[in-house]
């Protein structure tokens, strides 16, 4: 078996040094680990002797109350009556400090000897009365006796003190732990011996060429009860047993959900589809690869609830060292350049309209607009993302929904596709949302400019910067009820600004080199 002791620290190391008026030499005293004890019990005897009458009489709920005068001298000069014992010892005829000073060893012996045991499976930890850090009721028993036979009314005094005279009254005086330290003893001990349950779960199943999930059945746990082990102490302490061995039960602890539950929280909550087909740059191998390597990653992604998703930090760097090859990419927010990982705007476009799709309780924390509006969604509704895992534009969200969320990501390259599918706490039965993005002003570019450059031959000249338009554009989100058109949620207004196109001519020798891509 292995046997743990579980204290914080190990019992109090203090060595008092006094003057020996006799010898004149000086001695250091014998370590006594319960010296905390003994003061504390007297420190608390002054404050409750010296204390308002109302506390004693409180606590033994009598009837008739003495003046606080006649209490205080019962309490200062008066002898225990006779047939009084307390813890054993027949205090009669002693003050109630000559009381303290002989159940007060007693008590300390008993204090040294407590050692409780806490067995669990094959391991043991022990407590010692030191590890507790125990105190006592002394000083109210040692008050409550005092009073017995003296503190209520004539009749209840007589009947008292003639139950002394027949039978003796025996009063016990007590140890307890500190609760908030056991407390905290006993938290170590769940936390060694907890096995929590198992809750089921769901598997998106990305070879599947649509969406399916892997079902795992849930699995009970066996945890500690530590209230009714911090009972089973206190009470063990309060009975006086104290080399009591407990051995708690573990309370078999079932996952907080069903399979059956777990099923009906992994269906449709909203898809989205986005086409590249629309020209040959759409179709670019390399961007259209790009696209396809980002929806592989993204496929079978699990967003718990409340946790925030981010996709450049789920994607990764975007290298072509790390398989990402060179594609256009807007850079400058007026041109177009090859970059690594260029197109997989497509998928965080069509993953954000997807994720609107779902309803309110998905929170967008992060989202950019392109510098102009893609081709392969409303005006208002692309999504950007640049940069590297830590810094530039993302596209992140949380999810407030009361299930998991999964999301699957296919790319159809013969049929130009993304499609994003969201799987998870469905939405109410029949409501459907769909988005969309109305263009409020089409602001006109100004004028084209022309660039000379020396560095070009003479002649030669090329269109650097396309002249674009811009945009402001209204987004909405309508709310569908099995197929038809219920309402529309106005959801935020975005602006693309006009790009001035340029026109850069060679001014320099004929002979020179023209400029290569």
């Amino acid at each position: 078996m292995d046997t743990r002791n579980r204290s914080r620290s190990s019992r109090p190391v203090s060595a008092d040094t006094s003057a020996d008026m006799q010898t004149g030499s000086r001695r250091r005293k014998k370590k006594n680990p319960y010296r905390a004890l003994n003061r504390r019990l007297f420190a608390l005897a002054a404050i409750l002797i010296a204390a308002l009458a109302a506390v004693f009489f409180l606590r033994l709920r009598y009837t008739h109350i003495p003046s606080e005068k006649k209490l205080r001298s019962y309490l200062d000069e008066g002898t225990y009556l006779s047939g009084i014992v307390i813890n054993g010892k027949n205090v009669s005829g002693m003050t109630l400090d000559e009381a303290r000073s002989a159940i007060f060893p007693m008590l300390e012996e008993t204090a040294k000897s407590v050692n409780i045991g806490v067995s669990c499976g094959s391991s043991l930890w022990l407590f010692t009365g030191a590890d507790m850090k125990v105190s006592t009721d002394l000083e109210y028993v040692l008050a409550e006796a005092m009073l017995f036979g003296r503190g209520d009314t004539a009749a209840v005094n007589s009947k008292a003190k003639k139950e002394l005279k027949e039978n003796g009254k025996e009063f016990a005086v007590t140890l307890s732990p500190d609760a908030t330290l056991l407390k905290e003893e006993i938290a170590d001990i769940a936390a060694a011996v907890d096995t929590p349950a198992v809750e089921p779960f769901a598997e998106a199943n990305i070879w599947s060429a649509t969406p399916a999930f892997n079902y795992y059945e849930g699995v009970d746990g066996h945890v500690l009860d530590q209230e009714a082990l911090l009972t089973a102490i206190t009470d063990a302490m309060a009975a006086g047993n104290y080399q009591a061995l407990l051995k708690p039960e573990l309370v078999t602890q079932a996952p907080s959900h069903s399979m059956d539950w777990l099923k009906e929280n992994t269906k449709l909550r909203s898809t989205w589809q986005t086409e590249f087909g629309g020209s040959s740059s759409s179709r670019n191998a390399n961007r259209v690869g790009n696209i396809q390597k980002a929806a592989t990653l993204l496929n079978g992604c699990v967003v718990q609830v409340g946790e925030e998703f981010n996709f450049n930090g789920f994607i990764g760097p975007r290298t072509e060292s790390g398989g990402w090859p060179l594609a256009p990419g807007i850079v400058n927010g007026n041109t177009y350049e090859m970059q690594a990982g260029g197109g997989i705007c497509q998928v965080s476009t069509t993953l954000y309209n997807a994720l609107l799709c779902c309803g309110s309780e998905i929170e967008i924390t992060e989202r950019y607009h392109h510098s102009w509006p893609s081709s392969y969604a409303d005006i208002g509704l692309d999504s950007t993302v640049t940069g590297t895992v830590d810094s530039g534009k993302s596209l992140n969200f949380i999810n407030n929904t009361g299930a998991p969320l999964y999301i699957f990501a296919y790319c159809d390259q013969s049929a130009y596709t993304m499609t994003i599918y969201i799987y998870g706490e469905p939405l109410p039965e029949g409501i459907t949302y769909k988005t969309r993005g109305e263009v409020t002003e089409t602001i006109e570019p100004a004028e084209t400019v022309t660039e000379e450059n020396p560095e070009w031959p003479m002649g030669y000249k090329e269109n650097t910067v396309t002249s674009r338009k811009g945009y402001k554009s209204d987004v909405y989100r309508d709310k569908y009820i099995n197929g038809t058109l219920d309402s529309s949620e106005f959801l935020y207004e975005d602006s693309y600004r006009a790009v001035q196109g340029k026109i850069t001519i060679g001014t320099g020798d004929p002979s020179l080199p023209k400029p290569t891509a």
